[in-house]
């Protein structure tokens, strides 16, 4: 999940590639907004392009049948595309998410992580121009926005980028920039025709060839706008690792242990009927073994709560009071040592229950994001993490509820149930 969470995100980061030249895609440090293919998506016809465009130019066929204009790119021709644009880069300059809501659609959390992460080393964008030619939709076009970008910490200039966007108009007749992750092959290779075309092309190399030369000259800005890829890329996934974590279950706190003072301690107990162990005091908790008829095990603590902890000798857990009886006692504080009971005692039963806990086949799976740790307690301390489908070698499958496995080269623990 987390896996797959992260790629989405390098997909978004890595737009560029679906519609503009791998070498700008490599420099731009501001959000490009690629296209994604979904040929299931959508089977109703697209509507014609726009009919001026169409009229006026020279159109060359697309294999999917949409009619791509060969007509040049326009320079600030459309107010309200500007605009919109516009308002896209003052608001990264400002870090300001609420304008997002204005301007883009469909606004997903996984955009707004990334926004955020580039907005970290926007100072500002001090001249914009753009470039558009008509879009697949009615009213819509494929716009460039060739941006001077000021790199935090470095004030004395200017860093050329160059970002497309699929601009539409929503029916109440206001433009957005339309961020849909799907769109349909038609129109996705329309963009991609757009992008081939020699103009555009020419405009790529032209900003390609600026940044090459401030690259060629020294420029510690332009140097750092090609480092800016990798950090927004590590933020995003100690962002994405963060939410992850809160997400998951929380490993609950034992109960703080409260003493029983009963005028006699029991020491050892029996069971009177066939009783499920489990890893804590709670009917909830974790089933760790079962305990047949007249089972013998040693007394660590009778609580208040009405659950006794007892070990086998190599493991601990927990059974009701109820169903066990006291077969020896140890006299409270301040009370004579009662005669011993000479009779030999009862070896320790097995616990293990074929088939209630992983690791059968010696391996172990994770089945969500779980932390690894130096010891089996949820404060002992955390040494990483495994995520969902990684596999470890199992060493153990212990009754208080953790698994001893190997991890780098080391033994660790994990919440059984957390694998399998």
């Amino acid at each position: 999940m987390l896996g797959e969470m992260i790629e989405k995100l390098k997909d978004i980061i890595l737009e560029h590639k679906k519609i503009v030249f791998p070498v700008v895609l490599a420099i731009a440090l501001l959000i490009t907004f690629g296209i994604g293919l979904a040929a299931n998506r959508k089977n109703e016809k697209n509507e014609e392009v726009q009919a001026n465009a169409l009229g006026t130019a020279e159109e060359e066929t697309v294999q999917t049948g949409l009619a791509v204009p060969d007509v040049l790119l326009e320079e600030n021709a459309y107010p309200e595309v500007n605009e919109l644009i516009t308002k896209y880069y003052r608001a990264l300059e400002e870090k300001n998410t609420d304008v997002l809501t204005e301007i883009v659609s469909p606004l997903t959390d996984e955009f707004l992580i990334y926004f955020n992460e580039y907005a970290k080393y926007v100072q500002a964008c001090p001249t914009i121009n753009i470039y558009t030619k008509p879009g697949p939709r009615k009213d819509s076009y494929v716009a460039y926005a060739v941006v001077d970008v000021q790199i935090v910490g470095y004030d004395d200039e200017t860093v050329p980028g160059l970002n497309s966007f699929f601009i539409c108009r929503n029916e109440a007749g206001n433009y957005y920039i339309n961020k849909e992750k799907e769109v349909d092959r038609e129109e996705a290779d329309y963009i991609k025709a757009i992008h081939m075309q020699d103009d555009v092309v020419d405009l790529n190399n032209k900003v390609n060839a600026e940044f090459n030369q401030m690259t060629v000259a020294g420029s510690e800005a332009a140097q750092a706008y090609k480092n800016v890829k990798a950090s927004i890329t590590k933020g995003i996934q100690e962002v994405l690792l963060a939410r992850q974590e809160a997400e998951q279950p929380e490993e609950t706190e034992e109960a703080p242990e409260e003493e029983a003072q009963p005028e006699n301690v029991p020491t050892e107990v029996k069971t009177t009927t066939v009783v499920n162990m489990r890893s804590s005091d709670s009917e909830k908790a974790d089933k760790v073994g079962k305990a047949q008829i007249g089972d013998t095990f040693k007394v660590i603590e009778q609580r208040a709560n009405g659950w006794t902890k007892l070990t086998d000798g190599t493991n601990e857990f927990f059974i009701k009071t109820e169903f066990l009886e006291v077969t020896a006692e140890a006299p409270a504080e301040g009370q004579e040592t009662p005669p011993q009971d000479t009779a030999a005692e009862t070896p320790p039963q097995e616990t293990a229950v074929a088939g209630e806990l992983p690791g059968s086949n010696g391996k172990v799976t994770a089945k969500t994001t779980v932390n690894v740790r130096k010891s089996a307690s949820e404060t002992g301390e955390k040494l990483g993490m495994v995520y969902q489908g990684d596999q470890l070698e199992l060493i153990m499958n212990q009754a208080d509820g953790w698994s001893k496995v190997k991890y780098n080269g080391q033994t660790a623990y994990i919440k059984s149930e957390f694998l399998e």
